[in-house]
């Protein structure tokens, strides 16, 4: 007779044994796999509106073009083939467009790594809000992929040849994070726009020729063409390149400000690169009557000298750093005129400072918010501080008796 702690051993190795096979059998992880060739990945997707319809164009990465460059660059390269290639199709809904393409492509669309989203300017007018849902809805989808409006039809930007990238999409999403401290996300403005007190601020984007009409071999490029602002999930208007960069600097967003201020006396101009911004912003409530004022402290360096003023003596620099001041005292309020009483946009989100700061207040003015905003009075209080003039201190190339002092 056997004994009983032999049969208890091998029911044991036996019940391991079953375990383990039945862990290799729930371990089949290629059951769903699909492979790199059956998928079409989409790097950017314009939208445009025609008519009661939507046109979706979508640019598509091809993977064996994707070369050197200058054998294969984007927007042709010096052999002229893409490295993608531009799907568009027309649809009652930013979905239903999306399916009619996925008809035409023999590999399935893979929208993972989309790295801009554009929408036309006809289109944002309208408002964008209502086919956003999908962009949630499905997890494929990116929420951070950026968003830009584009001047005319975004289906003519992501046809722009954009040589120096390997494809339209990859320049408008360096554009952006050149242009913006914080670029605007699919994310960050769904969030905007949901909020009170606060309304989303987007680039504008547009195609330019690389050069004169006499240069050979011209290309199409995209450019940053100012600043598209809403009122909730509508655009309203569109600030030009020069107001833009001050409006930027009082949402605390600007990236390397460049200000040019002509001298007391003569020709040429003082270039000024604001390379540290600081935005405060501070409420003033008494019944209907709203007062804001903006302190924004900014750092920067003198990059550029071409006149003959003398700005390394302190009394000249602080009169520099004034001139600065006043210029963006003068710009940034032109800017804030114009989003408040034409376009009826909060971009520098002072609902929103009310909300946080004074939160019994909003309650009472919410109601009148928008009828209260167009009348409040905004005031600018910019201090620049100038850290660095560079490596030489007096104009140079200029003869000692020329140099101004005063």
């Amino acid at each position: 007779m056997k004994p009983q702690g032999s049969d208890t051993g091998k029911i044991r190795k036996l019940a391991v044994l079953s375990c383990l096979l039945l862990c290799s059998v729930l371990l089949g992880g290629c059951w769903d796999r699909r492979e790199v060739n059956d998928v079409a990945f989409v790097m950017g997707t314009g939208m445009d509106k025609e008519g009661d319809q939507y046109r979706v164009t979508m640019q598509i990465a091809l993977p064996g073009q994707l070369g050197a460059s200058g054998n294969t660059g984007g927007g042709g390269g010096t052999s002229g083939t893409k490295s993608y290639y531009l799907e568009s199709k027309i649809g009652p809904s930013f979905r239903g467009a999306s399916a009619e393409e996925q008809r035409g492509v023999s590999r399935t669309l893979n929208y993972s790594h989309r790295r801009v989203l554009l929408f036309g300017e006809a289109l944002a007018r309208e408002g964008i809000g209502n086919m956003m849902d999908v962009l949630a809805r499905v997890p494929q989808n990116r929420l951070s992929s950026l968003v830009v409006i584009t001047k005319g039809s975004a289906l003519e930007v992501l046809q722009a040849d954009a040589p120096i990238e390997q494809y339209p999409a990859e320049m408008v999403r360096e554009l952006n994070y050149s242009y913006m401290e914080n670029p605007r996300s699919i994310k960050l403005l769904l969030n905007t726009i949901l909020l009170d007190g606060i309304d989303p601020a987007v680039p504008v984007m547009s195609l330019v020729k690389n050069g004169p009409a006499n240069l050979k071999d011209k290309k199409t490029n995209i450019q940053v063409d100012g600043l598209a602002v809403f009122r909730k999930d509508r655009v309203t208007g569109i600030i030009d390149n020069h107001l833009s960069r001050f409006l930027l600097l009082g949402m605390n967003q600007a990236k390397n400000t460049e200000i040019f201020v002509l001298p007391p006396k003569g020709k040429g101009y003082i270039s000024v690169d604001l390379i540290e911004n600081k935005v405060h912003i501070e409420p003033n409530i008494r019944g209907d009557e709203i007062r804001m004022t903006i302190h924004i402290n900014c750092n920067g360096n003198a990059k550029e000298n071409e006149t003959t003023f003398d700005i390394s003596k302190e009394a000249n620099l602080k009169w520099l750093e004034q001139q600065v001041a006043e210029q963006i005292k003068k710009e940034l309020g032109e800017a804030v005129r114009v989003i408040q009483q034409k376009y009826h946009s909060d971009v520098l989100g002072l609902g929103r400072v009310i909300i946080t700061s004074r939160p019994d207040e909003w309650k009472r003015i919410k109601p009148q918010w928008d009828r209260l905003y167009p009348k409040a009075e905004v005031t600018i209080d910019p201090v620049v501080h100038i850290e660095n003039i560079g490596a030489i201190t007096k104009p140079f190339g200029v003869k000692k008796e020329n140099i101004q002092n005063e």
